[in-house]
């Protein structure tokens, strides 16, 4: 499980921010829909984390920015390179490539709470620490690794920390194996031997924490290839959209389309303004050759027929897709990200996905950004401290922030959350003019 993860310069992230999903103290409510508990065995205590965060903010505020940092830190950890003249691939605040961009992460695998900290510049990892607690809630951290960069010779060099009798072959063949350019995870992967920390931390990286998922993403198929081959139970997804009120009785999956006529579909999508790239990273996670073609079985009284999937609505096909998201989540333990979750959503199917999630998932996590203010009335179904803001300062960067933050001076308990946020007492809102936005010159 992720317990917290911060970034500095990168993208529109200049000073160090940090999103948690450590509980606050100051909320009571919902534990039992919210949290994940998790045994500190050596302890006998508990360890809670939430399960859910929901990020709001105005456009270019940064909040798809959060997700890709933490998507970033999954890609730098586990790739591997073979050149070592090749350069890292990010972009960091104002393009600042003189200053180095770091990111940190705690988090839970294994049943064991790890600290991971990277700090890059363009051309090589700088500087990497792993850590382990002896304890999941309380306790100092013990070091697992230290590595350092000469950045003129371009060597990078391992130190084990105190205790980790690491067999000194191992080490000699970790250390090689390390171009300066990659972490120490990734040349361990390439290296035949198990130092257990370093696969538990990454089975985390690889196994737990899941790609982000773009509000381009076409979840529907990925369901669709999901059903084909019985890693979603079609039953399942079908009770899902009843409960949802969709009057839709079947799923019919029938031969494959080719992937040329998906693909047209989907630069369609953007409207225009499609990214080849983007396009085609669209299309990761599905069959190289062919896509599945869908159609909803739909029933009338007595009646049944199949619509043809390009005839649905967006609502229906965004629902859809999101039913595959919460039964894999319910099925396995994931961090997942979604960007702009809400999109073409009816508030009340946005709800619904929501509280779905929060009744029916143990192990899992999901971190996605929204606009849909209408779910801050509902105060019944709200944890301030699984909401967030990312908001623009005067020099163009993010700040990060959660609604618990705020007092009782600015969020009472008989005040309306939604009130709060959509005059712009808690930030994250834009800043409009529109007398200046229409005005002429006479």
């Amino acid at each position: 499980m992720l317990v917290d993860f911060s970034v500095e310069n990168f993208l529109s992230f200049n000073s160090r921010q940090t999103i948690t999903f450590e509980p606050d103290t100051k909320v009571k409510g919902l534990e039992d829909h919210y949290f994940i508990s998790v045994q500190d065995k050596q302890k006998g205590r508990t360890l809670n984390l939430l399960k859910i965060g929901m990020i709001y903010g105005a456009n270019a505020s940064g909040k798809t920015n959060l997700l890709k940092a933490l998507n970033y830190l999954k890609k730098i950890a586990l790739k591997t390179k073979t050149e070592k003249n090749t350069p890292l691939s990010f972009v960091p605040f104002e393009l600042d490539y003189s200053k180095n961009t770091s990111m940190e992460v705690n988090f839970i695998s294994n049943d064991t709470k790890y600290n991971y900290k990277i700090e890059f510049n363009k051309y090589s990892v700088v500087y990497e620490e792993l850590n382990e607690y002896p304890y999941l809630t309380s306790g100092k951290s013990k070091n697992i690794y230290k590595r350092t960069t000469d950045v003129n010779k371009q060597l990078s060099a391992i130190e084990f920390g105190k205790g980790q009798n690491v067999d000194p072959m191992i080490a000699k063949m970790l250390n090689i194996s390390t171009l300066w350019n990659e972490t120490v995870l990734a040349g361990f992967s390439k290296i035949s031997a198990d130092i257990e920390a370093l696969r538990n931390v990454s089975e985390w990286f690889n196994d737990y924490l899941e790609e982000l998922m773009p509000w381009q993403t076409s979840l529907d198929m990925l369901l669709a290839e999901d059903i084909n081959d019985h890693r979603v139970n079609e039953a399942d997804v079908i009770s899902a959209l009843k409960r949802a009120d969709f009057n839709i009785s079947g799923i019919s999956i029938e031969k494959r389309a080719p992937l040329t006529s998906y693909l047209q579909d989907v630069v369609e999508s953007y409207n225009g303004e499609c990214n080849i790239k983007e396009a085609f990273d669209v299309l990761d996670d599905i069959d190289s050759n062919t896509v599945p073609q869908i159609k909803l079985k739909h029933r009338t009284g007595q009646k049944e027929y199949e619509l043809p999937y390009t005839l649905e609505s967006e609502g229906t096909k965004r629902y859809f897709g999101l039913m595959g998201i919460l039964l894999k989540l319910t099925k396995s333990e994931k961090f997942m990200m979604i960007d702009e979750l809400d999109t073409s959503l009816h508030p009340e199917l946005y709800e619904a996905f929501i509280v779905s999630f929060l009744k029916n998932v143990r192990g899992s996590q999901l971190l996605f950004t929204t606009h849909n203010r209408e779910f801050l009335q509902k105060k019944r179904l709200l944890r301030k401290d699984a909401l967030w803001i990312t908001d623009k300062r005067e020099d163009g960067s993010t700040e990060v922030y959660s609604f618990a933050d705020f007092d009782s001076s600015v969020i009472r308990d008989t005040t309306s959350i939604y009130n709060a946020y959509s005059i712009g007492k808690l930030g994250g809102v834009p800043n409009n003019d529109s007398d200046l936005i229409f005005k002429t010159e006479g």
